[in-house]
């Protein structure tokens, strides 16, 4: 009877304790992607080029705990995030194999990857966020990764009529160093890094008047790469440096716009020891973009300009480049687009091989667009892209700076409200900056075919 007792006790303590999680509102939120491709020269070449055929997916699901008035919870995961019967790890995982840490055989594509964790609370009439949350988002879609970035932050919104005032911390993922010995355990260890630190701090406002909202967002930079306790080395360096970060977005009549400009300066390597290491580099980058849709139901057309400036290889003194065009931002279906650069891998071949995962980088843009909805549920868009690149590429010898021109077409259907369902088709007229420093390479136009699924919830 006593051990009942006890049993009775302990199941009573523990619901009284949980009847204030029972009494919180859940709601649920996410999406579910399932989108396959084909692309038939993805390293552009005409006498070895390659067919590359996947279906990639994720599960992304977040949830928010309404603890009481004015607090919350807020969690998200992503699950199962990866190719299509790809296995979990590269049959010889290892520095030498390069499919080691390819996406779809890490060890995150088969268990649930929790990304966002934070509390929401309304203190000093303002809202405080703080814990692991999405990082480089602000404004429009060009310049933001949010679908990519998350990290640990700290944020503060107060809002005063049309205006929002923000301050926020964030601490860059990976670059913390901890070690469980601590200081002392490390002395005479190279590798311990007393102020390996990578900090950014950031001051913003945003103006809302209705039909469109201004906005500017300054950064800090704060970065200490391998500072350590031992004799300086070549690669013990500081970065500092500022962003300058405005956009605005209206809507007049039939006609949006929006645009965003991003500027940087400061110095990208104050080294530790110039003498073994050389001159500091100075930081200095410029990024914008702009555009407009004029709705004339039920179509719509429109032209999108995008310039990222690069980096000169020439120039050992500045980094130039910009601070990248953003993987939430992707204007085609091949040229710098972030999914499909993530799942099939670099574009090109050689020297000339780029990563399209990072976003846009180096590069003029100009689209001209125009679709048509001809019932509420069907969107038909045609666009055509001319893309050439602000500079060299990683040689003074590079051929050329024309990417190309990609000729693109979509149709989306929505299924459900909820449920949707696109087809896509794209052709890339490849330019001679794919042939990187071989005057004697031959290039290969490509195409792509591809379809999406998207469930949202």
């Amino acid at each position: 009877m006593k051990k009942l007792w006890i049993v009775l006790l302990s199941v009573t303590l523990i619901m009284a304790f949980a009847m204030p999680l029972f009494a919180a509102d859940v709601k649920f939120s996410g999406s579910y992607i399932i989108q396959g491709y084909y692309e038939n020269d993805r390293a552009l070449l005409s006498n070895g080029g390659a067919s590359l055929m996947n279906v990639w997916q994720r599960l992304r699901v977040q949830t928010d705990f309404k603890i009481q008035e004015g607090l919350s919870l807020t969690t998200r995961f992503d699950a199962l995030e990866k190719i299509w019967g790809a296995s979990n790890y590269a049959i010889n995982p290892g520095p030498g194999n390069p499919l080691a840490n390819a996406n779809g055989q890490d060890s995150d594509s088969q268990n649930i990857k929790f990304t966002h964790v934070y509390i929401s609370a309304n203190i000093l009439g303002g809202l405080l966020r703080a814990g692991y949350q999405t990082q480089a988002k602000f404004g429009t879609d060009f310049a933001d990764s949010g679908e990519q970035y998350y990290g640990p932050r700290v944020r503060y919104d107060y809002v005063v009529g049309p205006w929002t005032f923000i301050a926020l911390w964030d601490k860059i993922e990976g670059s913390e160093y901890y070690s469980p010995a601590g200081p002392s355990g490390n002395i005479g260890n190279s590798l311990y890094q007393v102020d390996s630190q990578a900090d950014k701090y950031v001051g913003a406002f945003v103006y809302n008047w209705g039909k469109g909202e201004t906005g500017l967002l300054i950064y800090f930079y704060n970065i200490s790469f391998e500072s350590g306790p031992q004799e300086p080395t070549a690669d013990q360096h500081k970065s500092r440096y500022w962003i300058f970060d405005p956009y605005v977005k209206a809507q007049m009549g039939s006609l949006y716009v929006e645009g965003e400009v991003v500027y940087i300066t400061g110095k990208a390597a104050e080294w530790q020891n110039p003498s073994i290491s050389g001159q500091d580099v100075d930081r200095s980058g410029w990024e914008a973009y702009v555009t407009g849709t004029y709705d004339f139901a039920p179509m719509y057309a429109g032209a999108t300009f995008v310039y990222v400036e690069g980096n000169d290889p020439s120039n050992t003194t500045t980094n130039t480049s910009g601070a990248g065009g953003g993987t939430d931002f992707n204007p085609c279906l091949m040229l710098f687009n972030y999914d499909l650069g993530r799942w099939e891998g670099k574009m090109g071949y050689g020297s000339a091989a780029t990563t399209m995962s990072g976003g846009i980088a180096n590069a003029l843009i100009g689209q001209v667009f125009i679709g048509v909805k001809p019932v509420p549920k069907l969107d038909l868009k045609a666009s055509f892209t001319v893309a050439q690149a602000d500079k060299n590429g990683t040689s003074v010898n590079w051929q050329s700076k024309n990417y190309g021109n990609e000729l693109d077409l979509t149709a989306t259907y929505k299924i459900y409200d909820n449920l949707s369902y696109m087809v896509g088709f794209a052709y890339l007229w490849a330019g001679d900056y794919w042939k990187g420093t071989n005057a004697a390479a031959e290039i290969s136009n490509d195409y792509l075919v591809t379809h999406k699924l998207t469930l949202s919830f």
